[in-house]
This record gives C-alpha cells, structure tokens and sequence, in this order.
C-alpha cells in the first residue's frame, strides 16, 4: 500500500487482505508492517474513527493467522450470505442488496429460494418489514417459537434481544444456541468470534466463557476466545481466572497443540506479573514440550517472555532507587498487560518524563550500572516495537554522518577548559609509573654490573623490583579509572546528553565510532582516553535510557 495514496475503505470490514495489500504467502509479519505504516498517518489522538476501523481489521485478520485460520473460514458461502452489519431499526429504509448477492426467505417463510436473476430482492427484506410494522416483542416470540430456525433466525433473535433484554450477554448466548443447532456456522461464529474482540464487559463473561466451551469443543475455542481471556485476566483475581481457563478447558474433546502453543505464549506476557510461581513453571514446560512446533514469529514471542522472566529475577535489586526506576518498572508492566494503544501512550508518556527529569536519571544510574543490563535489552526491545508503530520509516543515520559528528563530539570532550584538566590528570599516575620503571630498571642493571657474590640475592632484589612495578602499574591503572570516571560523571556525561538532545544514533554505534577514534589524530589534536568513554557509555543505564527516549520523542514530532 502507497503511503501516499489514500486507503481504500470501501474495502473493510470484509476484504482486510486487499485492505492491508497483502496477497500470495504472507504471515504477521507481513500484515505488521502495512499496519504499523498505516496507523502511522492515522493516530488515534487524531483520525480515531480511522485508526479503529484499521485496529478492527487488523485484529481480525492478525488473529486468524497467528492461529492459522484462513481468512476466507470467517466468510459466508455465497448461497447463504446476507448482510450481518446493517439490520435496519424501526424506522430505516432497506438497503438495496449487491446483484450478486441471493436472497435469503425471511424468518417463518415457506417459500423456496428464488432464483436471484428473477427473484424481487425486496423479499430478503420481508423481517425488516416485519420490524418496521410488528411490536418487537411480539416478533421476538414468534421467532422463537420456530421449531427450526436458520442462522439468520438466531442472528435476528440476539439482535432483538439485545434491545429488549437487560440481560447483557443475550446476544452472544443466542449465537451459541445457533451455533448448537448450526455446528461450525461461519457467519455465526466469526459474529461470535467480533464480540469476544470488542467486548468489554466483566459481568457474566466467566460463565459465557464456560458456556461456550460447552458447544465450540475443539481447538478453535482458543482463537475464538482469546480476547476475552485478556479482559478477564486484567480484571479478576488470578485464580478465579484459573480456575475458569481449567473449567473451559476440560470441556474440550479435542484441541491442536499449535493452538494452545499460540493461546500461551500470548497470554503469559501478562500473565507473568500475576499468575501464581506454579502455574508458570507448568505453563512453561508444557509449551517447552512442543517447542519444535513453533513458527518463527512464535519463537520470537517466546523468547520475549524468557526475557521478562530474567527481567523479573533482578526486578527487586533494580528497584533499589527513585521514582525513576519505578517509572520504568510500571512501565514495562503496563507493555505486558494493557493493550496496545494504551501501552503505546504511557512508554511515550515515559520518554517524556525521563528527558524532562535529566538530572533525578543521572543520580539514580551510576556508572557501570550493575544489574542493568537484562533491563536495558528489554526496554531497547519494547522501544523499537513501539518505535515500528510510530515511525515506521526511521533508519539509522548515514554511517559518514555518524564519523563526522563522533569527531565533532570528542573535539567537545577533549575541549580546553576540563578536556586539559583531565589529560593533566591523567598524565601524573602514568608519569610516576614510568619514573619508577625506569629507576627499577637501572638499579636491575646496576645490580648485574657488580655481580654479587650470592646470585639468589640479585635474583631476589630483581624479582621485588618487578613485583613493585607491577604494584605501581595496577595503582596507577586503577588511579588512571577513577579519574575517567569522575570526569565522565561529572563532564562527559552531560555532554553526552546534550548531543543526544539533537542527534539519534543508536548508542552502540556511538560507542563503536568513539572506540574506533581512540589514540587518533584529527587535526592538531590526538584523542585519548575515548577507549574508557566508549566503555562507560555501554555501561551506562541512565544514558540508554535516556537516549532512547530522545530518539522516540524526536519520532513523534
């Protein structure tokens, strides 16, 4: 799909494939990209008529692959089709029905289908006349009491019952009563399968998840639930959500392995800051069982959950600081459990937090920053997740660009004010080093010159001589680090900061160039000391942190 050229809207809701250009072998990931490229135009602060009919159809077609349904299982077979979405209410006119499109006898009818290139269309239309003409009550009665009903019967049951009755669930519960009577109905069950996605109601959905399990009892009940699994995990305590998913499960007769795989690994992204250590570990190793069973993307989702797992290990240690560290923390959590478009806002509403609040990150992340670095992979993986969705087209600065501002940025580090402090400093540890090494040596030669009568003497005086350098150099060296680092604290840090305020390099390459420039001249200046930079900066959590999140902010301008 051109980023130029506008959708075609006339597509959705029932054609997402052509909707999001896709065509031939495709997978999700495929169908990730034409949607993060397409709610990247459309942001839902903005467009959010527009970004919720993408978000509906992406979530529809993505559900299908991931459980591999084809997308055309979901549709009606043309000699039964008729039009789910727009039953007219007392009131409307009808619509006209496409040419190709068969009428269907109306509820209660005994004629015989016509033959759509005679038959009046107007007939499919007889029960929405009914509507417009008869109290509902009375036509919700006379429905029901049909000793056979059609899938159409039951689809205009749970409609009217959902404006009759104050019962909130009677329009899934009158779709499962079709669904019994119409085993594996299509229409019924992808109708079934839109409100398990869009439903946000708690009330009930326990036992609607348990009722359904009573008539869908083969592996299809997991793609067609697991939305609700979602809401229902978010909302009540973990074991009445245990003990629920066991209910359900021991009513199926039959289910695939790479359904269940799919159904798990999506759902312990969540569950793994709620579920019970037990439940886990089980979940874990059966899914391990059947680990060759995985598609790629899969694999990758999985590994995803090992890295919140290592995440949580050193979670209490990492939380040993300010409210900065908090932040990231909830962060994370919100990532993993809340749904996208909300998790999306709060990681950015964090970016914005840590850049205005530079100074409360450099306190809480010294330098090396121990147990950081399980939490720096992991925030660097949702970053560029969330990066996809709101900058689609970022790639890396031009490689020249990048050496040209590394060598602008050590002319700053090494500038005359603290850059000739520090080489002063610097200097004194190494300058000692060598006058002792070159004393050590000549007292060596001395000693050789006048031979001693007892050579193990000499040896001995040789050997403390070059156990004392070694003393001098490792004091020296260790001297030698503590000045870097107190000047990296205080000097170079902020510098760093400050480049990154206009510059997006990814900070391993910025490390890798400073690494690279180490020892070299440029002009009439030599670096030193850029090796130990380049060191400090992979070792410095608060500088990723707050790196990426310039990098993403600057994203959304």
């Amino acid at each position: 799909m051109s980023d130029s050229g506008e959708p075609q809207w006339d597509l959705l809701p029932d054609q997402p494939e052509q909707f999001f250009s896709l065509s031939g072998e495709y997978d999700v990931r495929d169908l990730k990209r034409s949607y993060n490229a397409l709610i990247k135009r459309f942001k839902p602060e903005k467009y959010p008529e527009e970004f919720q009919r993408i978000r509906a159809a992406y979530e529809r077609l993505n559900d299908a692959l991931r459980y591999g349904e084809t997308p055309h299982q979901g549709t009606i077979p043309l000699e039964s089709k008729f039009d789910w979405s727009n039953l007219p209410v007392p009131g409307q006119q009808p619509r006209d029905l496409p040419e190709d499109q068969t009428p269907i006898p109306p509820a209660g009818s005994s004629q015989e289908v016509p033959n759509p290139e005679s038959a009046p269309l107007i007939e499919f239309l007889e029960l929405h006349e009914r509507v417009k003409q008869e109290p509902l009550p009375e036509l919700y009665e006379d429905l029901k009491s049909l000793p056979h009903k059609t899938p159409y019967d039951y689809y205009a049951l749970a409609l009217i019952s959902d404006l009759l009755s104050e019962e909130e669930l009677s329009f899934p519960l009158w779709l499962l009563k079709g669904l019994k009577a119409h085993p594996e109905e299509p229409a019924l069950f992808e109708l079934l399968h839109q409100y398990f996605l869009t439903n946000q109601t708690i009330n009930g959905l326990g036992k609607l998840l348990v009722q359904t399990s009573r008539i869908i009892r083969n592996d299809r009940f997991y793609y067609l639930t697991e939305n609700a699994w979602d809401l229902l995990l978010r909302e009540v305590p973990f074991s009445q959500f245990r003990h629920v998913l066991e209910t359900c499960e021991s009513n199926l007769l039959d289910h695939r392995v790479d359904h269940m795989l799919v159904f798990y690994v999506h759902l312990l992204k969540a569950a793994l800051w709620k579920a019970d250590p037990a439940w886990i570990r089980m979940t874990l190793a059966q899914i391990d069982e059947y680990h060759e069973r995985m598609t790629f993307w899969l694999e990758q989702e999985y590994e995803f959950l090992f890295l919140i797992r290592s995440y949580q290990e050193q979670r209490e240690e990492f939380l040993k600081g300010g409210p900065v560290r908090k932040l990231i923390d909830q962060t994370i959590i919100d990532y993993c459990t809340q749904n996208e478009q909300t998790a999306d806002r709060r990681f950015l509403e964090c970016q914005l937090t840590l850049v205005s609040q530079r100074d409360e990150v450099l306190e809480e992340f010294d330098v090396p920053s121990r147990n950081c670095e399980t939490v720096v992979y992991l925030w660097e993986t949702i970053a560029a997740d969330v990066s996809q969705r709101i900058d689609t087209d970022w790639l890396p600065d031009d490689p020249a660009t990048l050496q040209e501002q590394t060598s602008q940025l050590a002319g700053r580090l090494f500038a005359e004010g603290e850059g000739a402090e520090y080489r002063k400093a610097v200097k004194i540890p190494r300058l000692a080093f060598t006058l002792i090494f070159l004393i050590s040596m000549l007292v060596i030669m001395l000693c050789l010159i006048n031979k001693s009568d007892s050579i193990s003497g000499t040896l001995l005086i040789v050997g403390f001589l070059f156990l004392f350098n070694g003393v001098v150099f490792i004091i020296s060296h260790l001297f030698t680090d503590m000045v870097t680092q107190e000047f990296y604290l205080s000097w170079w840090r902020r510098q760093l900061m400050t480049f990154y305020q206009s510059h997006w390099f990814p900070l391993p390459y910025l490390a890798a160039e400073l690494k690279r420039l180490n020892g070299r001249r440029i002009g009439d200046q030599k670096f030193r000391g850029l090796g130990e930079i380049a060191h400090m900066v992979r070792n410095d959590a608060g500088l990723w942190f707050y790196s990426t999140a310039q990098r993403l902010l600057s994203s959304c301008q």
